[in-house]
């Protein structure tokens, strides 16, 4: 499987069959290039500009927000309502954490989640091979929240991402301080990942930093 990075929280991701999930497309205000790419389904944790711009996937994708288990394109997506923000959405609204799994390989995008997760939730969302996961603060988790949420999740492989890049119009943090003290593998701007793999990483999770270049 094929994972990669189009910037912020936008990511495509392509099986062994050619099958196409993308992520959090965003729109042209973001400072990145358009996602103008072929999808079989499309996921978005919420409805903001930055997040939502379906429109700009060709194919004709199926959409899939909101929590709850949804089948798109043959993949069952697992939602899990959480919040955007520290005070239960009251400030910036809900976010979707989405699950699922491609090629045997379980994916957990975080969205822009706002906040540790509970117990429940963490719970919901059971055990993750790949988390992509925000570390850039100011609307999102910082890097010692997400430190702490990968902690909580206790993945095998970590993906950075709406953290702060020369494309990016608007101000969040560097990815330094979350990357700081943890083994990275710097792959460009795709990650290839199989279950084989895997099950031979040590102990600790794989921080993968990629490129939007």
């Amino acid at each position: 499987m094929k994972i990669r990075w189009l910037g912020h929280s936008c990511f495509r991701i392509e099986d062994g069959s050619g099958k196409v999930v993308v992520t959090d497309p965003f729109d042209e205000a973001v400072g990145y290039p358009l996602p103008r790419i072929r999808a079989d389904a499309v996921t978005v944790s919420h409805d903001h500009h930055d997040h939502n711009n379906v429109e700009a996937l060709q194919g004709q994708p199926a959409v899939v927000k909101g929590p709850g288990e949804k089948v798109a394109a043959g993949i069952r997506f697992e939602g899990v309502q959480t919040y955007h923000d520290e005070e239960k959405g009251e400030l910036r609204g809900d976010n979707t954490i989405f699950c699922f799994e491609m090629d045997g390989v379980r994916i957990c995008h975080l969205g822009d989640l706002g906040h540790l997760l509970s117990e429940e939730d963490a719970a919901a969302l059971g055990e993750v091979d790949v988390l992509m996961i925000p570390v850039g603060g100011v609307y999102t988790i910082d890097a010692g929240g997400a430190k702490e949420v990968v902690g909580q999740i206790k993945p095998k492989v970590v993906i950075p991402m709406h953290f702060m890049t020369p494309a990016l119009t608007f101000k969040v943090d560097p990815p330094d301080r979350f990357l700081s003290g943890q083994k990275v593998e710097r792959p460009a701007t795709t990650f290839e990942v199989s279950k084989e793999r895997l099950a031979g990483e040590g102990d600790g999770p794989l921080i993968v930093l990629l490129d939007y270049r």
